[in-house]
């Protein structure tokens, strides 16, 4: 005799790895950017360096910003780790930038429009750790290897690349697990995933329209 069989549900995947599989040809527009690519084989000067750290400080200033007033949030409290900040980084790095004669431009329309981004999700937890884990994830994973290529392309050591050292962070890959596994348990139901998902792919938009302002700011412009 068998017993009758219904129809089942079809078990969701973990939540970071929709994360993962949702963002994956945006991140690797972002990180295949020609001004990116130019920027680490050292084709530009440190100018154009300069000018990505000066966006960078305005980006986090708005997401450390709105993190610090959602750290305790029940959703996005989970997620506030002083160790990942970068905003102390990034005007350490300024400085040494200005103490060499570098330039240091301002904010392009297009880190405007993101910073401005980021300042409305003050009210939406889910949005705000959208773009975080876009930033700082990134920042332990592909962005480290930027961080040692830059330094390498011109001559950086300690100084002027502090933004890619995450020195109270001295193991990495379990931070990163640990992350993945808060990702999973966030109480979101299937659409506020949906909508955290459509959140994080227009982080990376921001993040190549931010990249693309740049191959415009730099002399000689690069081709975006």
């Amino acid at each position: 005799m068998t017993s009758p069989s219904g129809p089942t549900a079809t078990a969701q995947p973990p939540f970071s790895q929709r994360l993962r599989e949702r963002s994956l040809s945006l991140h690797r527009d972002a990180e295949g950017s020609t001004y990116l690519n130019a920027l680490t084989t050292g084709r530009l000067d440190l100018g154009a360096y300069a000018a990505l750290v000066a966006q960078h400080a305005v980006i986090y200033q708005a997401l450390e910003r709105v993190g610090a007033g959602l750290a305790d949030d029940l959703v996005a409290g989970p997620f506030h780790f002083p160790q990942l900040n970068r905003c102390l980084a990034l005007e350490a790095d300024l400085a040494y930038l200005r103490s060499t004669g570098v330039p240091i431009p301002e904010p392009t329309e297009a880190t405007l429009r993101y910073a401005g981004r980021l300042e409305e999700l003050a009210t939406w937890p889910g949005g705000f750790i959208a773009h975080h884990y876009v930033r700082y994830l990134g920042d332990l994973s592909g962005g480290q290897a930027i961080g040692r290529l830059v330094a390498s392309a011109y001559g950086l050591d300690k100084y002027g690349v502090r933004f890619y050292t995450f020195e109270q962070i001295p193991a990495v890959k379990p931070f990163k697990d640990r992350y993945r596994t808060l990702l999973d348990e966030t109480p979101f139901d299937v659409r506020e995933q949906d909508q955290v998902l459509d959140e994080v792919l227009l982080a990376y938009r921001f993040n190549v329209e931010v990249l693309a302002s740049l191959a415009e700011l730099v002399q000689p412009p690069v081709a975006s």
